[in-house]
């Protein structure tokens, strides 16, 4: 075994890809303070971050193999020998599967750090939407031993990453949110996942084409002929049949690469009111229950008790708690990046009427933001703190204007002030 990994340092650009690959899987986990820390579906979705930068370098690293294995001198030993394509394949597990070692460790200690022990989405899904990021490295290595073979190997290297590049923004989401499969939507989320699951037809339908156009790239054989390289009548028809499969499997496969999932959290603590969070965020607890239980006990004390609802519910991407003395709960990025959660945070989200159709895309009622920013401004103001920035004029309300400010949001409604 050593011997033929000093053998593969010594003859292969692939393996010294890792060093560089080191770098950015490590940036990618320490980016925004690691806000994924805590749910297994986005830690897995965070990680693929890196694979639009690992992706076309491992393309580009297997064609310079697979260049140098085809070129004069060395093209015998895949043209001349019983199987051909063992030879191409071991020089592309030599660049793939560093990589992918490196990278389900680095999954790995995420959801060790984050300390996932009861995943929403399930162990199974996390572990198969992991192994499809892990087979999409060996499709990138594939396309680039496929480049490699056919041209020299400072050719084959930029071009094999400049394919690498431009096939991850044409079979991926990056620029286009439509529903719809795509063979690169591998993850890259930025922000919490809670409310969501994977889908396993979509899932499995990427793995299957991940793994059998590899497949297909990878046994492609080589001729020479005049001088020149060039793919054999079988290899003509394994690398269509690649595309073709490629071109096919949006039509066929589920559009949706996760689908919803309604639960509400279980998490309950305290009473007047009482605060409900996901399991997942069990670390902000204590942050959050400090700032809310702030606010309600300022307003309590000033006589202002219909800002304190019975139940404070935090919502998902899928789930938002409804009914008379409820109210939603959304935590902003501040938390998940820096751990900073301020008063103004906490009463913005309890005061803002997330449920009413108009905050989510349509035009918002006349002169819901003075009412909005008066509400937030005296609750502030009960709390002894202040509102840092206002777009619009407002002032300190009376406890029966809060009163029925609030019962209008609830309606979705809006009570011009006078």
């Amino acid at each position: 075994m050593r011997a033929s990994v000093s053998y593969a340092l010594r003859t292969l650009v692939g393996p010294w890809l890792l060093l560089p690959a080191i770098g950015v899987e490590s940036a990618i986990f320490l980016m925004r303070g690691a806000p994924w820390r805590g749910e297994g579906l986005w830690t897995v979705d965070w990680f693929a971050i890196s694979l639009f930068l690992l992706g076309p370098l491992a393309a580009g690293a297997a064609a310079v193999d697979a260049a140098r294995l085809s070129r004069p001198g060395n093209v015998h030993l895949v043209v001349s020998v019983p199987r051909p394509a063992q030879v191409y394949l071991r020089a592309t597990l030599w660049c793939a599967g560093p990589l992918i070692a490196l990278h389900i460790l680095v999954i790995a200690i995420g959801i060790l750090i984050g300390e996932v022990w009861w995943p929403s989405g399930g162990w199974t899904m996390l572990l198969g939407a992991a192994l499809v990021q892990c087979a999409a490295i060996l499709w990138f290595t594939a396309i680039g031993s496929a480049i490699g073979r056919f041209s020299t190997p400072l050719l084959a290297g930029l071009t094999g990453a400049a394919a690498g590049y431009l096939l991850s923004y044409v079979v991926s989401d990056a620029f286009d949110a439509e529903p719809r499969f795509r063979l690169l939507a591998l993850g890259g989320a930025t922000v919490t996942q809670l409310g969501r699951v994977y889908n396993p037809d979509y899932l499995g339908g990427q793995a299957a084409v991940l793994l059998t156009t590899a497949l297909l790239f990878l046994i492609m054989p080589v001729t020479v002929r005049s001088g020149w390289r060039r793919p054999t009548g079988v290899g003509v028809a394994a690398a269509a049949l690649a595309v073709v499969t490629i071109a096919v499997a949006p039509t066929v496969l589920p559009a949706n690469r996760k689908l919803p999932d309604a639960r509400p959290p279980t998490r309950c603590e305290g009473t007047e009111p009482q605060i409900c969070m996901y399991d997942e965020h069990r670390r902000y607890a204590d942050l959050v229950n400090s700032r809310i239980r702030t606010l309600t006990q300022a307003a309590l004390r000033g006589g202002y008790a219909a800002y304190v609802p019975e139940r404070i519910v935090e919502q998902s991407q899928s789930y938002r708690a409804s009914g008379e003395g409820v109210r939603s709960l959304w935590l902003p990025a501040d938390v998940y990046e820096k751990g900073r959660y301020s008063t103004e945070d906490a009463a913005y989200f309890l005061i803002e009427p997330g449920h009413c159709a108009w905050m989510t895309g349509g035009l918002t009622p006349e002169g819901f933001w003075t009412v909005f920013f008066s509400l937030l401004d005296t609750w502030l103001h009960l709390a002894g703190d202040k509102l840092d920035y206002a777009p619009v004029e407002h002032r300190i309300l009376t406890p029966e204007e809060v009163r029925i400010a609030l019962g209008a949001f609830e309606r979705c409604e809006v009570v011009p002030l006078t």
